[in-house]
């Protein structure tokens, strides 16, 4: 998890062995650390990124709350290549009205 105390932002990512997808494992694990970063780090909001094409990473953020907020064009080389990345979050605000 990237941290940005200062700005009570964090920044969440995950990666499962391929035997262990469809399992639920991400989004139980995404959760717990949802809740950490808000309920006991008092983080503001939370962040994750994606390539726009990985369909799977972007139903377990939605699975867990978070809001797709845009797409940062040619944003990371991925395999010599520029890719996007998609931007998902999560405020403190949206967590706790859950």
């Amino acid at each position: 998890m990237g941290i940005s105390p200062d700005d009570r932002r964090a920044e969440i990512g995950y990666a499962l062995a391929h035997a262990e997808w469809g399992r639920g494992y991400a989004p139980e694990a995404a959760r717990e650390v949802l809740r950490c970063a808000f309920d006991t780090l008092s983080f503001n909001r939370v962040e994750a990124y994606c390539v726009p094409e990985n369909v799977a990473s972007i139903r377990v953020l939605e699975k867990i709350g978070m809001w797709r907020e845009g797409v940062l064009r040619e944003y990371v080389a991925i395999g010599g290549q520029l890719r996007d990345r998609a931007v998902y979050a999560l405020l403190r605000r949206d967590w706790q009205a859950d």
